[in-house]
This record gives C-alpha cells, structure tokens and sequence, in this order.
C-alpha cells in the first residue's frame, strides 16, 4: 500500500537519479521473492529513512516470507467455512517475528513524526502499519481479538484519512478488509465483537476492496489479490479466476496465481481449463522459468492424474 510521499518519492528515483529500490521490491514482492524484496526495502529505508511506507514494505515482505513459510498464501486457507478459525496455531519462527515487530515499531514512530508536516501520508503510514499488525496476530498468532483491535486502530486512522480526503481512493482498502472479517466472523465471536462497538458488513467491505482493485493507484495489486480471496469466499470463483489470470500476466513468476487459479477453474466445474492450467504449471517448472523451481511438481502431477481419471 503506497502513499503520496511514496509517489513522489518513486517519481523521484524514476528520474534515473539513483536506484528505483521501490519498483524492484515491489516487482519481488508479488513475484513471492521476499529476500530479494527484503534486500530492495532495506535499500529504499537507507535512501529515505524518513518514509514510513517504506517501513510497512518491508515488513509486508517479513511478514509473508513467513506466511509462504508456513503454508498460509493459498486462498484455501481462509475457505468461505471459517476452517482455518478451527485449525492448529502454525509455529512461527520467533527471530522472524521481533524483526517484523522491530521494523512496525521503527517505521510507527517515522509516521507519527511524519503527521504535523504531511498528514495524509503518516495517516495511510499509520492505518497501514496497525494492519500489518493485525494480520500477523489473525494469520499466525491466531489472536483473534488482539488482531481486531489493531484492526480497529488501523480503520481508525483510514477513517481520518477517508474524512480528510474521501478521494483518497486507498485508503479503502483497509477499511474494506475491516468491514468484511467483522461481518464474515462466526456468530458467537461476532457477538463478543459487537459488544465491543466493532461492527462490520461483508457487502459494504466487498465492495469497498473492489473500489480500491479498480481504481486504485497504490494499493491496486494487494486489493485485486484480496479480492479474488473474498471472491471465493463468496463462491464466486470465475471472478476470482478473471482476477487472477491479469494478475498472473503482471507476475509471471507467482506460481502460487497459478496454482489458485486452476483451483477456481475446479470450483467453477471447469475440468478442462483446470487441466491444461496445471499442465502449464509443470511444463514451467521442467523448463526451468523463472520462479518455478518451487512449484511442487508431485502435488500438481496428481491433481492432473485425478482430473484425466476424473475423480
């Protein structure tokens, strides 16, 4: 999620002045290549250590490097059946944490010096990095209240941005991810929730996530990804497919798109897209293209024997 102070600086750097470590971190990041993505972030901090977005970005890449290490990218980890809410706590690594927490706290207090002179940026800054915040504890913590209440602070912020700037057209993704988890949480926790003032509509979070997919400048691709994952929540998995062969064209080397999106092509009864997705898949990986050495061949060779059986 990118602010105005990132676009500024990105223009900057784009000048040919110095290295766009933002445009390569990002292209790594949704290429699922965190180290080198963590490397660029890193570079980005010692270039402008005063641009909290810079902060949430590496982060981001800290946090789904661990994510990717435990197992939680696949869409079918949140499953419209609330499974994962019944699943077993994933063992994080504990080094990986505090750095995620170090770099949250370092990049916090560079937004909040940041709110009297830009505060449109240190608001998105702070709103962003209260989320980031609140995914780890949802995602691998798995505190579920600990996770809503920093999701409250982050929807706080994005509300006094949304006030600010309504156009602020980003800043609804956050806010959209908030009213969607509050309306989608199993009745007896949403319950506990509301009487805690928080309240949420999936209709109203879909929506707003939407917004951000389509007209968004610089949360665009994190909301298409989030929104193919609310599409198939809701069962509606030729949307998320739709959004995830684009997806796909921008980041060829996310195997994780492809794998998700052979999997929509299944739930939507398409056997034959499935089939010739995964087969694409493989033939990548035994190519040697880039990024698809991880693929894991064996899994995906017996999807593609149960789907020409037919089972």
């Amino acid at each position: 999620m990118r602010s105005p102070l990132a676009l500024l600086v990105a223009a900057t750097l784009a000048s040919g002045a110095t290295p766009d470590h933002r445009q390569t971190a990002d292209n790594h990041f949704f290429n699922l290549e965190y180290e080198a993505a963590i490397q660029d972030y890193t570079k980005l901090i010692e270039q402008n250590p005063n641009d909290p977005l810079a902060y949430n970005g590496l982060a981001s890449a800290q946090l789904y490097r661990e994510l990717y290490r435990l197992g939680l990218l696949e869409s079918s980890a949140l499953r419209g059946d609330n499974q994962f809410l019944r699943q077993q706590r994933p063992t994080p690594d504990p080094q990986a944490k505090a750095r995620f927490e170090e770099t949250l706290l370092r990049g916090r207090r560079v937004a909040e010096t940041l709110l009297a002179r830009d505060r449109q940026t240190a608001l998105y800054a702070l709103g962003n990095n209260y989320a980031l915040r609140g995914n780890y504890e949802f995602m691998v913590d798995k505190s579920w209240f600990s996770a809503l209440r920093n999701g409250s602070k982050a929807r706080d912020y994005c509300e006094q941005l949304r006030k600010l700037n309504p156009n602020f057209v980003d800043t609804y993704l956050v806010l959209g991810v908030h009213e969607y988890v509050l309306g989608s949480l199993p009745l007896p926790v949403k319950l506990l929730a509301a009487l805690g003032g928080m309240r949420g509509s999936k209709e109203k979070g879909q929506a707003w996530v939407s917004r951000v997919a389509t007209e968004g400048r610089l949360a665009r691709h994190e909301a298409r990804i989030l929104l193919a994952l609310l599409y198939r929540r809701e069962k509606r998995p030729l949307d998320a497919a739709r959004l995830l062969e684009g997806l796909l064209v921008d980041f060829p080397r996310n195997y994780v798109l492809g794998l998700e999106l052979a999997s929509m092509y299944i739930d939507a009864g398409q056997a034959d897209r499935a089939l010739n997705t995964f087969k694409d898949l493989l033939r990548k990986a035994e190519e040697n293209a880039p990024g698809y050495d991880r693929l894991p061949r064996d899994a995906v060779k017996r999807k593609i024997e149960r789907l020409q059986s037919g089972s």
